[in-house]
């Protein structure tokens, strides 16, 4: 047995290995990326990979990604940024930011039209609301992108919204229709061969038919999805399974498989260094442990879980701190986004007073060259040059506030700079035959005596 144990947690170890190996490959290749969207789509990749370990890092590839993504103006990129910066955002319980993320990327999904977008924003936007516990909300967000799926005929994206639709439905113990959809979801993950959600789906029925009581069909989807989570290596859904089976056979009073699939949760949950399923198993034993008046194991076990849930809560206070600095580090990226932005308006405030300053003095240059020896037609372009950088001045400092007023609607801003047009152009006609004849007027009378 402790060969068997040995070998599961150098499985674990060569499979954290692989992830690590993952994360360095990307890295290398976003190094290597000349082109924008792909450094953006490196960038996305490795931000999604991050999620479950480092939230800065997290935070930083996904934040990196967006500001790219709308400096080159790639949709794509900006969205799927959007959606991991709200799954970043929910977890660490910052909702309020995770739903604006979301909803900013749906809103954007829509606008390109692209459905398979829309489902995976829907998506995400369902998981935030999971997150704060409204199962419902979480739900009406994973219907309307499974109908979105449907639409799109993406087999794959379809089974694990019914699987996962089935879970929600299973949270709710809303028991018939989470069976419909987790079964829906099982055979399209049948008819892909996809072992995971083959997996995930044997065990949410497994769960959804313990609840009712149905432990002998229960034991049989246990049972079914053990091998499939050995196969792709998941060894935290299988300590999860192992966990599932002793509680069931603990259920219906088979006490020998159940202290056999309890140690075997235990241990791999031990050697996994699982804290929360090595606490329930410990706790679970525990209780085994009573019932068959085997006090002194109990007592062990019942110190094993006191042990467990004192590093859980130690974890849970790191994790608080990580969380307060990762939320301060935030704030500082907010405040130094916030000078960049005071700075970009200040510099354009003062390029405005310059050219405002410009205008009027290089006006009054050629109105002087006017007076001085120099060709008539010279003076005339650059008094109209001077009209020209007046009348485009006014346009570009009224334009910004247009936009304002108008919400960027492109149709009022177009009847409304129409109308300032309709207004300038005729004042810069008149100006401008005006200072034509005032500069041409003032050079013939410089000119005359010279004539004669």
């Amino acid at each position: 047995m402790k060969k068997i144990f040995s070998l599961l947690l150098v499985i674990f170890s060569c499979y954290f290995l692989l992830a690590q190996q993952i994360v360095d490959s990307l890295q290398k290749l976003l190094a290597g990326a000349i082109d924008d969207t792909t450094r953006i789509n490196f960038l996305n990749r490795l931000s999604s990979t991050y999620k479950n370990s480092k939230l800065d890092s997290a935070f930083s590839y996904a934040n990196n990604a967006l500001e790219l993504s709308r400096k080159v103006h790639y949709e794509i990129g900006e969205i799927t940024a959007l959606c991991h910066l709200a799954d970043i955002f929910s977890s660490t319980g910052n909702y309020s930011n995770a739903l604006e993320h979301a909803l900013e990327g749906f809103k954007k999904s829509e606008e390109t039209g692209d459905k398979n977008l829309m489902a995976r924003c829907l998506n995400t936007l369902g998981g935030v609301y999971a997150s704060q516990g409204d199962l419902k909300q979480a739900m009406q967000y994973g219907l309307k992108a499974k109908s979105i799926i449907e639409e799109i005929h993406d087999e794959r994206f379809l089974s694990i919204m019914l699987i996962n639709t089935g879970y929600g439905y299973g949270q709710m113990n809303e028991l018939d229709s989470a069976r419909i959809y987790l079964n829906q979801g099982l055979n399209l993950a049948l008819k892909l061969q996809d072992q995971r959600w083959i997996a995930t789906a044997y065990l949410n029925l497994g769960m959804i038919h313990s609840k009712a009581k149905q432990f002998e069909i229960a034991f049989g989807y246990y049972k079914l999805c053990i091998p499939n989570f050995k196969t792709i290596n998941n060894l935290r859904f299988l300590t999860s399974t192992y966990l599932r089976l002793a509680e069931a056979f603990d259920s219906t009073g088979r006490q020998d498989s159940a202290f056999y699939y309890g140690m075997l949760s235990h241990r791999l949950a031990k050697e996994m260094n699982n804290m929360n399923e090595f606490f329930n198993s410990a706790k679970h034993l525990a209780s085994l442990f009573k019932k068959s008046g085997q006090f002194d194991s109990a007592f062990i076990y019942e110190e094993i879980a006191m042990n467990a849930n004192d590093s859980l809560t130690n974890q849970e206070k790191q994790k608080q701190v990580q969380l307060l600095t990762f939320n301060e580090q935030l704030r500082q990226m907010e405040i130094a986004e916030q000078k960049r932005k005071d700075e970009e308006v200040r510099k354009r405030n003062l390029e405005l007073a310059g050219i405002a300053i410009f205008i009027p003095v290089f006006l009054f240059i050629v109105l002087l060259l006017g007076r001085k020896k120099v060709k008539s037609r010279t003076v005339e372009f650059l008094g109209v040059l001077a009209l020209l950088f007046l009348f485009e001045f006014i346009v570009l400092f009224a334009h910004p506030y247009i936009g304002h007023w108008t919400n960027e609607s492109p149709v009022w801003m177009l009847l409304i700079l129409v109308g300032v047009a309709a207004i300038l152009i005729p004042l810069h006609h008149k100006s401008e035959v005006w200072i034509k004849k005032k500069l041409a007027s003032k050079s013939e009378v410089r000119l005359q005596p010279e004539t004669l």
